[in-house]
């Protein structure tokens, strides 16, 4: 055997028998063992990466979407409510009748889970509450408060 052929061979002697492998047949053998390690250490970097940009990336796409169901339900309820309109001041009653309007367009409208990851019913009625453009004297308890109890105590 040459130089060339021996560095691409390896002979092991078991005894008087001698076996000689091949670089191949080397890489064959171990092919399994590394792809099966190569394939739980990805799964363990996957596993770690997902902890880590998981929740972030859920909050996030939570927060959006809470966002999209109170403007939207404001803008439903701006419009169905007479005497309301967009970018006009509300007063306590209308202001009161658009919450209500829009909280129960929102929950009418929004899957269950994200009323409550959103924080509630009650969270969404003071998101609708904040959102709106209120007389200067209007307070939580005179447009949230009655907008929440109209709604019973099942919604809550």
């Amino acid at each position: 055997m040459t130089g060339a052929s021996l560095a691409a061979e390896e002979v092991a002697k078991i005894g008087d028998a001698s076996v000689t492998l091949s670089a191949e047949a080397m890489v064959a053998a171990a092919a399994p063992t590394v792809s099966a390690f190569a394939v739980t250490a990805l799964s363990g970097l996957a596993t770690i990466l997902l902890g880590r940009i998981g929740p972030v990336w859920l909050s996030s796409l939570l927060a959006s979407r809470i966002e999209i169901v109170v403007r939207t339900a404001v803008d439903y309820a701006l419009n169905a409510v007479e005497g309301a309109a967009k970018g006009q001041v509300l007063t306590i009653p209308v202001g009161s009748a658009v919450v209500a309007k829009a909280l129960q367009r929102a929950l009418d409208s929004t899957p269950a889970w994200v009323i409550r990851m959103a924080g509630g019913p009650a969270e969404i009625g003071a998101r609708i509450f904040r959102s709106l453009h209120l007389e200067p004297d209007s307070t939580a308890a005179k447009v949230l408060e009655p907008a929440l109890q109209g709604l019973g105590t099942g919604a809550r």
